[in-house]
């Protein structure tokens, strides 16, 4: 995405808004077919994957302000669009939302570890991670059969 939004208006695009919106729509369009089609097979990894697509949707957008604010000449716009009255104003809004999305991010990682070691599991002895129990669609139940004599004769 980074590259691919570079070819944008080679010669003025650093300086115009069109890049950042591509690049928001994209990542947006990106975030939500990541959410529709769950490429991952453990939630976590997809939670990890989207809120990291949500974080960069977040950068772009703040971006986008950031771009409207700049310019002295854009400061009625800037304060019409955002509220803001210039470029310090926004930059430090900016600054301030950027770290408390940090801070809810990795608040949110520490309570997912916290809770994923204090709790019981079943693990696989060759990869060390939780078998995947998940049910396809088309199945009703789950069955497990033991192929040992002596610890499946009667308890099948």
């Amino acid at each position: 995405l980074a590259s691919l939004v570079l070819f944008i208006d080679i010669e003025y695009g650093s300086s115009k808004l069109l890049r950042l919106v591509v690049a928001s729509v994209v990542s947006a369009f990106f975030l939500g077919a990541l959410a529709l089609a769950r490429p991952f097979k453990r939630a976590d990894d997809l939670h990890l994957a989207c809120i990291a697509n949500l974080l960069l949707v977040c950068c772009f957008v703040f971006g986008i302000v950031i771009q409207l604010c700049s310019d002295d000449d854009r400061s009625s716009q800037c304060y019409d669009l955002v509220g803001l009255r210039g470029a310090r104003g926004a930059s430090e809004l900016v600054v301030a939302l950027t770290a408390a999305m940090l801070a809810v991010l990795l608040l949110v990682v520490l309570l997912k570890t916290i809770s994923a070691v204090r709790a019981p599991t079943i693990r696989l002895a060759s990869s060390g991670r939780e078998p995947n129990l998940e049910l396809p669609k088309r199945c009703t139940f789950h069955a497990f059969i033991s192929h040992a004599w002596g610890t499946g004769q009667d308890q099948t």
